[in-house]
């Protein structure tokens, strides 16, 4: 297998960001830095709402986020 043909099958496919998807702030929205996770609940035009979590699983926060503030959680 040639390296380009490698390195294509390991670049990874961006995908639009769609309800239950797990998000990664990019940068700090209201008193959430960046790099905080949570899970979309509802999908608009240009914003996400999206939920955050405590680590027994209760809401802390549901917070509308730019689209572009956002990325998908790959783990």
């Amino acid at each position: 297998m040639s390296t380009a043909s490698l390195r294509a099958r390991l670049t990874p496919i961006k995908h639009a960001i769609a309800e239950h998807d797990v998000v990664v702030l990019r940068e700090p929205v209201g008193s959430w830095p960046a790099g905080t996770t949570g899970a979309v609940i509802s999908v608009y035009d240009a914003t996400m709402l999206v939920e955050i979590a405590g680590p027994g699983g209760e809401t802390l926060d549901a917070i509308h986020v730019p689209v572009e503030r956002l990325e998908v959680k790959l783990d």
